[in-house]
């Protein structure tokens, strides 16, 4: 098993950065990697979520199952896509005002037999890594930006 962590800190309260992380369908406005992501389904606190982005230069699709837990965690595991099975965690924590937040993929390449995972661990998983610090950052700048962190919570869902 390979597993990717990436982390960041967001100058915001917990309940902000977490609203900008779960409207998803938002993610292409502010995050350069992501070019289309839509709801397919969704009951509840459960989502299916379609998605496409760049993985280096190459254009992939992927289909998530997503299940938010109120302000505290997202967990998500790989549907369909060049990493079906993944398991994807994100944990937010309170920091003196701040938000840390903790991102986690973990996954096995198995499309090639016995090399796979020795090309996850030095290629793949740098490509993850680096998806996961653009998606971090992106959501850093859109709930940093100038008063963002000031408006009510209901504002950002406003159409």
């Amino acid at each position: 098993m390979i597993s990717v962590r990436n982390e960041i800190i967001v100058d915001a309260p917990v309940s902000v950065v977490f609203d900008v992380a779960t409207d998803v369908e938002r993610y292409p406005e502010f995050i350069p990697a992501y070019k289309k992501v839509r709801i397919i389904e969704q009951d509840g606190q459960r989502m299916i979520i379609e998605r496409v982005g760049l993985a280096g230069k190459r254009e992939v699709m992927w289909k998530s199952e997503v299940m938010i837990e109120a302000e505290k965690t997202i967990t998500a595991v790989q549907l369909e896509g060049p990493l079906a099975g993944m398991m994807v965690k994100w944990q937010f924590e309170e920091r003196d005002g701040r938000t840390g937040i903790l991102l986690v993929h973990d996954f096995e390449y198995k499309r090639i037999p016995l090399i796979g995972n020795l090309i996850a661990r030095f290629i793949i998983a740098k490509m993850v890594s680096r998806m996961a610090d653009e998606t971090l950052a992106g959501i850093k700048r859109r709930v940093e930006r100038r008063g963002y962190a000031l408006q009510e919570r209901i504002d950002y869902h406003s159409p």
